[in-house]
């Protein structure tokens, strides 16, 4: 409850009594309080969340916590450039989105590993079995497992140009899984057309649609250079934006290598490419399992991929926003872990409000506050006459937002981070509004 109440990056900030201090750290720090027992009841109320039927949008992405690590003793790796020394961890999130509207449902898993101090082998290992690139599969594998509890769900996997390799390509044709990747090759066909970008450069044009690209800060990137050399490059930041984009698709056979054997795959392409834009366009080219038969499931192919910035925004609600998981003091990789996963759904829940108060503000506040907390943000608010099972989610989370320090709509709707930050008077109020039920109930006995 203090955590979702006070939403930070150490723990001495987010918890007000040293007794809850207290109680946290040896939590936190408690070997026989496994990381992922944890997140298993973060995925178990991830899928209580979903609907009962259809598809559900899955992104996967990576990113790294950098931790302060001095003394390297937290057990941590490498993270970013070897050169620059920083400590830290890698993590793969999976986390599940609505189709239509794109609204954050939950966290499903999140794995996490650190790298070796140092590898003597070809740095080509990052696709071999024991590489990074395994994680990919590791993390769908995970999903997969997830969603037999829930078998009138179908999930859809979104994924970017790092999962762009033969271990997801073979598990994604294999296993059967609907998916859609990013390329991040131009990869040979076994065909008269050598080359994918030839395949489809081929094609007419078969859709011009009109996306909202997000904005996005400076960034780096590995870019291959030669056969082995990979060097960062450097992308600079990136404003919102509408991209006017033509859109192509086609079937394809692709030509994969794994370190043992060659085979040729079946998959369908998908040319997405900006047309009014020299610097920096928009262009995608996404492999995918889904059917192209129709116009109508070429644009849900693209329709899908948009969706894959949920992870990105969660990425940022977690790291910098909100919650400031990176500011951690813990002392092991096993309690970083598990106050990292308590945080991630607090930044979840965070992302949800903002995002339903935009697409959906006329639903009921009571789709996603309980009583108790209408009954404190009522309070709190002290307006003038108002119906708690009428109130509607836009104006909850209006005054949620102000409660965080929100000046108004003149600067946008309200995003995760004043949202959060609302929350920690609403919990703490709520939570006063249960003590004063339970001593009622304790007096009448």
């Amino acid at each position: 409850m203090e955590v979702a109440a006070r939403p930070a990056g150490t723990v001495t900030r987010s918890c007000a009594t040293p007794a809850s201090r207290e109680g946290a750290f040896r939590f936190l720090e408690n070997p026989a309080v496994r990381p992922d027992a944890l997140q298993a009841c973060v995925q178990r109320a991830t899928l209580q969340r979903l609907p009962p039927t259809g598809d559900v949008i899955v992104p996967i992405d990576g990113t790294s916590l950098h931790i302060t690590d001095r003394k390297r003793k937290k057990g941590l790796g490498a993270v970013g450039a070897r050169e620059k020394g920083a400590r830290g961890i890698q993590v793969m999130t999976a986390l599940a989105v609505h189709p239509d509207k794109g609204r954050p449902i939950g966290i499903l898993t999140q794995k996490t590993w650190v790298r070796p101090a140092r590898s003597k082998r070809s740095e080509r290992d990052h696709k071999k079995p024991g590489g990074e690139s395994a994680h990919w599969v590791t993390v769908l594998r995970t999903c997969q497992d997830a969603f037999a509890a829930v078998p009138h769900v179908r999930p859809w996997y979104q994924l970017d140009r790092g999962a762009d390799c033969w271990q997801v390509l073979s598990h994604a044709v294999d296993d059967g899984v609907l998916m859609t990747v990013r390329a991040a090759h131009d990869r040979r066909l076994d065909d008269e057309l050598e080359r994918l970008s030839e395949a489809l450069e081929a094609t007419p044009v078969l859709a011009k649609r009109v996306l909202e690209v997000p904005a996005r800060g400076p960034r780096g990137r590995l870019k291959r250079v030669g056969s082995r050399r990979r060097v960062r490059d450097m992308l600079p930041a990136r404003a919102a934006r509408t991209a006017r984009v033509e859109i192509r698709a086609t079937e394809v056979a692709i030509v994969i290598s794994s370190e043992q054997q060659q085979r040729v795959v079946q998959l369908n392409a998908v040319l997405v490419r900006e047309t009014r834009r020299k610097k920096d366009p928009l262009s995608w080219v996404l492999l995918t399992t889904h059917p192209i038969v129709s116009r109508k499931d070429v644009l849900k192919v693209v329709h899908g991929y948009s969706l894959r910035w949920r992870v990105e925004d969660f990425h940022r609600a977690w790291k910098s926003g909100l919650c400031r998981v990176e500011d951690t003091q813990l002392r092991s990789r096993n309690a970083i872990v598990k106050w990292a996963t308590l945080l991630g759904s607090v930044a979840t829940r965070a992302m949800r409000l903002a995002h339903q108060a935009r697409t959906t503000p006329d639903a009921l506040a009571t789709t996603e506050f309980t009583p108790v907390e209408l009954e404190a943000l009522v309070a709190l608010r002290a307006p003038k006459a108002v119906e708690l099972n009428s109130l509607s989610l836009d104006l909850a989370v209006r005054w949620l937002a102000e409660l965080g320090g929100y000046s108004g709509p003149w600067n946008g709707p309200p995003g995760p981070t004043v949202i959060g930050r609302g929350l920690h008077d609403l919990l703490v109020v709520s939570k006063a509004f249960q003590n004063r039920v339970r001593a009622a109930r304790s007096t009448k006995k």
